[in-house]
C-alpha cells in the first residue's frame, strides 16, 4: 500500500524528546502555531479553544487580563487543583505567558503513557508548547497587525422605570396577601406612577429612567495587537527574535490591559558534537480597572432605573443602596485598582554529541515572576436632587500595596539513544530534573487619608497593617523511556519517573509513576496490501499512573504552623505566647491516577480521510480533602487527608477531511468528545459548598444539589391546600416542592414516604456542570488568493443555574430583566419562566430544579474572510507574502440561556462578572 509520507513522517514533540507521528502509541494531539493565530484574541488560551477533541477552554469574563480561563483535559478528575501541566520549551509556564505568533506548535499529552515521563505534575494533562526557532541561511522579518472593536456577546435587557414601579407594586401585593387571597397593600400606587410617567420627559433628574447596562458599558472598545519578528543565521549561529505589543480597552470604563513580550531564541554550533543555545523571554503587563469593577455586573443588576446618575447640578446621584453604578464604575469617582506583572526567562541549554546515536543534554532555566498590586478606593459623596449630601460610601479613603516575588529554577540533564539493527529501531532516554520554587510576597495597608493622593506617605498611621509571607518547595526526579519498533509496525514504549517532593513527610515524599504502551500498524501487514482504499491503520493500547500535589493547600503540611504571638492569661496577667495555628498530617500522600487508553488511528483514500478514536478510564486516588476537626480543639486550618477517588470515563474522535479540487482546495475537521464523571468514594464525607454545589458518592463533581420543583402552584387556593409545609404562607404561582422519601413506613431500610415538610433533607443532586459532548466543527476554503475559514465550537449536554441577582428581580433592591416580565406566571398557570412577581420569597429563591439551565450551546467562534496578494504586484516592494484578512470573533450563538446569561460562564461568580465579547477586527501579515 502506498502511505502519504508527508502526513505519516510528520514530527510530534512529545516529553522530552519528538516522535514520527506514524509511530506514537499514546494519545498526543498537535496543533500548528498558524492555527492559533487566525483568531483575533489577546490570549493563548483562547486561541486553542476547539482545536482539539477531549480539551475544553472556557472564559469566565470579558474583562482584559482577567478573563479567567479554564482549561480541561479529558475532563476534571479530582476535588483540588485541575490544570494541566503547561511546559514552554520545556520549562513550566502558563499558555497565556507566550505570545501566540511565537508558537510553532503545540502539542496536548492526554493519556498516562504520554504524560507519565512528567510523573507528579502530569495527572491532568500536558501541553507542550514548542516556541519559533531560526533556519539555517534563511533570512526572514514578519510584521503582523491587528486592531479590533469589542461589544458584549449579550447584556441582560431590562425595564424602564414606570414598569419597575408597576411590577413593584405588584410584587408588593403579592408578599403582603391576605390570608384570604386578596392583594395586599403597595408601596408606589397608581397616582405617584402617573406623576412619574407624566414628569420623566420635562424633568429627567427627579425623574429618572436610567439604562444601567447602557449607562455603565462603553462600546465599542478597542483592540490592538502588533508583532515583529526577525529570524536567520549561518551554520554557526542562528537567533530568532520577536516583539510583540497588545492594547486592549474594556467594555466596562477605565479598564484596560497593555502587555509587551520580547524574545530571543539562539544556537550556536561549536563543532559537529558541541552545540549551545540560550532563550530569554520577557512579559510586561499592565491592567488597570476602577476600583469597583470586580462587581460590575452585579452593580448593574442591583440598581433600580427609577435612580440617576447625577442631579441636575452635576452631583452623584443617591441610589437606595447608597451608591450609583456609575460612580463605582469609573476611577475618576472610586478609585483604581492596577496590576502590574514582570516576568523574564532564561533558558541555558547545552548539547554534546559524542556519536550519532548517543547525546547528552543539560539545561538550566531561573524563572522569575514579580508582580505588584495597588489599590486605591476613594470616598463618594452622593446628593439629593435638590444638591443635598446625604450620604458618603465608603466611610474612609484606603490604599492598600501587595508585592509578589516567585523564582523558580529547574535544572535537567538527559541522555538519548538512537540506533537501528536492520528493521529493529531502538530508542531511549535517561534523565534528572530538579526544580525549586521560592516564593514571597509584601502587604501595607492604610486608611484615612483626606487628600486625594495615592502614596504611604499621605494617610496616617493609625490602623495601619504591614505584613509578609515567604515559602519554598522543591523537587527532584529521576525518569526514563525505551521505545522499540520493528520495521514501523510493531510499537513498544515504556516509561516511569520517580519524583520526590519537599511538600511531604519522610516516609512520604517519593513516588514511582509507570506507564506502558503498544501499538499495531496493521495496514503494513501483508494481508492489507490489495486494500487501495486504506493508507493507514494502527491500534494502539497504553496504561499508566500518574501523580497530583497541588491539593496541599500548603508547602509544608506535614509541619505544625506556630503562632508565636499568641497572647495567654497566666496568673491573670496577659502575656505574650504562642501556640498551634494549624493542625499537621504526616501521613499524607501523593493523588494517584491510574489511566487506560486504547485508539485507533485510520487513513483513507491518500490520506485524505482521517479519523483518530480513543475510549479511556481514568481514576484518581487518594485524593487530597478537607478534614474536618472540632472547633474546641483550637486549629485554624481543615487539614488534608487521602480520602477521595473519582473516575472518568470517556471517548474522544476526531475526523478530518482534505481534498483539492483544480485551484480550490477545502478541508473540514470536525472533533467530538464526552466524558462521565463519577465519585466512588469519600469516605463517607459529604462536601456541600458554595450553596448549590455538593460532592457525594455515585455522582459527578461540583454537582448540582437542591430541591426537586414540580412546577408552580396555579391558584392561591391550590397554594393553601398543600399538604406539604414548605416556606412561609404559599400562594399562586410560588414554586411546588417534592417531598423526598425520607421515612422508612414498612421498616426495609429503604425511605418510601415524605415527612410532610420541605427541609435540607429533600435535597436531591439535580445537575451535572461538566460539560458533555463537547464538539467543533473547522472549515477551510482556498480559491487562488481567496480565503475562508469558519470555526464553530459548542456543548451538547451541561447543566447550569442561576440564582441571586441573575434569576430574581427586586434582588438586593435591584432591577427587573424583560425575560422576568415576559415570563412571570399568570393565574392558572403550572409552568412559567418566572414565578409570581415578588420582593422577597423565602419559597422561590431555594435552590431548585426551577432556576436550573440548559446550558448546552453551539457558538460561531470565528470566521474569518482572507485575501493574499499575488507575488507579481510585491516584486519591486521587496515583500515576499502579503495577506489582509477581515474576522469576528463569537459572532452566533444558539443556547437555551437566559437573556444576559453566557453558557460558557461559570454558575459561581457569573453574577458579577463581565460579559464575553464579540470582536470584529481587520489585519494584515507582511512576511520580508
Amino acid at each position: 500500500m502506498k502511505e502519504d509520507s508527508e502526513a505519516l513522517d510528520e514530527v510530534i514533540v512529545v516529553g522530552y524528546g519528538t516522535q514520527k507521528k506514524a509511530n506514537l502509541t499514546g494519545s498526543v494531539e498537535a496543533v500548528k502555531g498558524q492555527e492559533l493565530t487566525k483568531r483575533p484574541v489577546m490570549s493563548t488560551s483562547l486561541a486553542l479553544q476547539g482545536l482539539a477533541s477531549g480539551v475544553t477552554v472556557t472564559s469566565n469574563s470579558g474583562q482584559p487580563g482577567k478573563e479567567g480561563e479554564a482549561i480541561r483535559i479529558r475532563g476534571i478528575g479530582t476535588m483540588n487543583n485541575n490544570d494541566p501541566l503547561v511546559l514552554v520549551d520545556g520549562v513550566a509556564s502558563s499558555l497565556n505567558a507566550v505570545n501566540p505568533n511565537d508558537i510553532e506548535s503545540i502539542s496536548i499529552l492526554k493519556d498516562a503513557a504520554s504524560s507519565s515521563i512528567y510523573g507528579s505534575r502530569a495527572s491532568n494533562g500536558v501541553i507542550l508548547i514548542t516556541t519559533k526557532r531560526a533556519k539555517t541561511n534563511d533570512f526572514a522579518i514578519n510584521f503582523s497587525a491587528n486592531v479590533g472593536l469589542q461589544t458584549p456577546v449579550d447584556l441582560p435587557k431590562f425595564l424602564g422605570a414606570i414598569d419597575y414601579l408597576e411590577l413593584y407594586d405588584l410584587a408588593s401585593a403579592n408578599d403582603n396577601r391576605n390570608d384570604d387571597g386578596t392583594p395586599g397593600g403597595v408601596v408606589y400606587g397608581a397616582d405617584y406612577i402617573n406623576n412619574y410617567k407624566a414628569n420623566m420627559a420635562t424633568d429627567p433628574y427627579r425623574y429618572p429612567n436610567t439604562d444601567w447596562a447602557k449607562v455603565t458599558y462603553k462600546t465599542p472598545a478597542v483592540q490592538q495587537s502588533y508583532n515583529l519578528s526577525m529570524s536567520g543565521g549561518t551554520d554557526k549561529l542562528k537567533a530568532f527574535v520577536s516583539m510583540n505589543v497588545q492594547d486592549q480597552e474594556g467594555i466596562f470604563p477605565d479598564t484596560k490591559m497593555d502587555r509587551y513580550s520580547l524574545r530571543v531564541n539562539t544556537d550556536y554550533k561549536f563543532s559537529e558534537k558541541f552545540s549551545a543555545g540560550i532563550d530569554f523571554s520577557g512579559r510586561y503587563s499592565n491592567v488597570e480597572e476602577p476600583y469597583g469593577a470586580d462587581f460590575a455586573m452585579g452593580e448593574v443588576r442591583r440598581t433600580a432605573p427609577i435612580y440617576g446618575t447625577v442631579n441636575e447640578f452635576g452631583q452623584l446621584a443617591y441610589a437606595k443602596l447608597g451608591t450609583n453604578t456609575y460612580a463605582t464604575s469609573r476611577k475618576e469617582f472610586a478609585g483604581y485598582a492596577k496590576d502590574r506583572y514582570h516576568e523574564g526567562l532564561v533558558n541555558f541549554k547545552a548539547s554534546y554529541k559524542p556519536f550519532d546515536f548517543l547525546s547528552f543534554d543539560l539545561s538550566y532555566a531561573p524563572k522569575f515572576n514579580w508582580k505588584t498590586t495597588k489599590k486605591h478606593q476613594k470616598m463618594i459623596d452622593y446628593y439629593d436632587a435638590d444638591g443635598n449630601k446625604v450620604h458618603t460610601y465608603p466611610m474612609k479613603q484606603t490604599l492598600d500595596l501587595i508585592k509578589e516575588y516567585t523564582l523558580n529554577q529547574d535544572v535537567k540533564f538527559l541522555i538519548n539513544f538512537q540506533k537501528s539493527f536492520g528493521m529493529h529501531n531502538l530508542t531511549a532516554l535517561a534523565g534528572f530534573q530538579q526544580i525549586t520554587n521560592y516564593w514571597e510576597n509584601e502587604k501595607a495597608y492604610r486608611e484615612g487619608s483626606k487628600f486625594s493622593y495615592d502614596q504611604l506617605n499621605a494617610f496616617p498611621v493609625l490602623n495601619q497593617r504591614g505584613e509578609g509571607e515567604a515559602n519554598e518547595w522543591a523537587l527532584q526526579s529521576y525518569f526514563g523511556r525505551v521505545n522499540y519498533d520493528f520495521n514501523g509496525k510493531y510499537l513498544l514504549e515504556a516509561n516511569v519517573r520517580y519524583d520526590g517532593s519537599s511538600r511531604f513527610a519522610s516516609g512520604h515524599k517519593w513516588g514511582v509513576f509507570p506507564s506502558f504502551s503498544a501499538g499495531w500498524r496493521f495496514s503494513e501487514e501483508s494481508f492489507m496490501d490489495n486494500i487501495d482504499w486504506l493508507d493507514n491503520a494502527k491500534l494502539r493500547g497504553s496504561w499508566g499512573t500518574l501523580g497530583n500535589q497541588e491539593g496541599l493547600g500548603s508547602n509544608y503540611p506535614f509541619s505544625m504552623d506556630i503562632n508565636l504571638n499568641q497572647q495567654v492569661v497566666f496568673n491573670q496577667l496577659v502575656a505574650e505566647g504562642y501556640a498551634a495555628n494549624d493542625y499537621a498530617m504526616r501521613d499524607i500522600t501523593w493523588e494517584t491516577t491510574e489511566m487506560a487508553d486504547i485508539g485507533l488511528d485510520l487513513g483513507f483514500f491518500n490520506n485524505r480521510l482521517n479519523v483518530v478514536f480513543d475510549y479511556y478510564i481514568k481514576t484518581t486516588r487518594d485524593i487530597l480533602m478537607s478534614m474536618d476537626i472540632p472547633a474546641v480543639m483550637g486549629y485554624g486550618n481543615q487539614p488534608k487527608q487521602n480520602a477521595g477517588k473519582v473516575r472518568n470515563k470517556g471517548w474522544d474522535l476526531n475526523v478530518t477531511w482534505n481534498d483539492q479540487i483544480g485551484d480550490f482546495y477545502y478541508r473540514v475537521a470536525a472533533s467530538l468528545s464526552d466524558v462521565k464523571n463519577e465519585v466512588i468514594d469519600m469516605k463517607g464525607i459529604v462536601k456541600n459548598f458554595d450553596n448549590i454545589f455538593t460532592n457525594r458518592e455515585g455522582y459527578p463533581l461540583n454537582s448540582l444539589w437542591g430541591l426537586q420543583a414540580d412546577g408552580l402552584f396555579p391558584t392561591f387556593a391550590d397554594a393553601r391546600n398543600y399538604g406539604i409545609t414548605q416556606y412561609g404562607k404559599l400562594q399562586g404561582g410560588d414554586v411546588k416542592y417534592i417531598d423526598q422519601p425520607t421515612i422508612d413506613t414498612d421498616g426495609d431500610g429503604v425511605p418510601d414516604a415524605g415527612d410532610g415538610v420541605i427541609t435540607g433533607d429533600d435535597y436531591v443532586v439535580m445537575g451535572n456542570t461538566i460539560p458533555r459532548y463537547t464538539y467543533s466543527l473547522d472549515l477551510a476554503m482556498q480559491y487562488k488568493g481567496f480565503d475562508l475559514g469558519l470555526f464553530f465550537q459548542g456543548v451538547g449536554k451541561r447543566d447550569s443555574y442561576i440564582r441571586d441577582d441573575l434569576a430574581w428581580a427586586f434582588n438586593n433592591a435591584g432591577n427587573v430583566q424583560e425575560w422576568q416580565k415576559e415570563g412571570m406566571w399568570q393565574e392558572g398557570m403550572t409552568d412559567a419562566a418566572y414565578p409570581r412577581m415578588f420582593i422577597a420569597s423565602a419559597n422561590n429563591i431555594k435552590p431548585s430544579t426551577y432556576w436550573k439551565q440548559n446550558g448546552a450551546y453551539l457558538r460561531l467562534k470565528n470566521i474569518q474572510l482572507g485575501y493574499t496578494l499575488p507575488q507579481s504586484l510585491l516584486g519591486d516592494f521587496f515583500i515576499k507574502g502579503a495577506r489582509f484578512y477581515v474576522s469576528c470573533q463569537n459572532l452566533l450563538t444558539f443556547d437555551h440561556m437566559i437573556s444576559g446569561y453566557d453558557p460558557e460562564q461559570k454558575e459561581n461568580g457569573a453574577r458579577n462578572t463581565m460579559p464575553l465579547v464579540k470582536t470584529y477586527s481587520f489585519g494584515f501579515n507582511l512576511n520580508f
